[in-house]
């Protein structure tokens, strides 16, 4: 069976990487060195305080990638989409309520319309 575990530390070994310090000073700020990621030591699982040092010292790596390798849609973006959603129903509701004012001045336009015709004599009376 397959050590699923050695992954992490890749995913691990690749947030080193991108970091502007050295994989040294990383490793280190981790609580851990790099002999744990290399040769048979890179087959051992991770331990849980080296997780807890990383999401703690770089907060902007993303937990559930370290921990399964797999990205998820940010919530920013589905807050975006919320926010979207949002903006649309209140721009509908917002339309509807002028269409409804919209309409009304016509009405009432139409009924000035009839009574200034009977002013100035241009309808007969029925």
């Amino acid at each position: 069976m397959e050590n699923k575990f050695t992954s992490i530390k890749d995913r691990v070994v690749q947030i080193a990487e991108s970091q502007d310090i050295s994989k040294e000073s990383f490793f280190k700020s981790i609580g851990m060195t790099s002999a744990s990621f290399r040769g048979k030591a890179k087959e051992t699982p991770l331990n849980s305080n080296a997780i807890v040092n990383i999401i703690t010292e770089y907060p902007e790596v993303d937990l559930y990638w370290l921990l399964s390798g797999a990205t998820k849609v940010p919530s920013v973006a589905i807050d975006f989409v919320e926010e979207s959603r949002k903006e649309y129903l209140k721009t509908c509701n917002e339309k509807d309520k002028m269409i409804a004012v919209l309409q009304q001045q016509i009405v009432d336009l139409k009924t000035d319309k009839e009574d200034l015709k009977k002013l100035l004599g241009l309808q007969k009376n029925l």
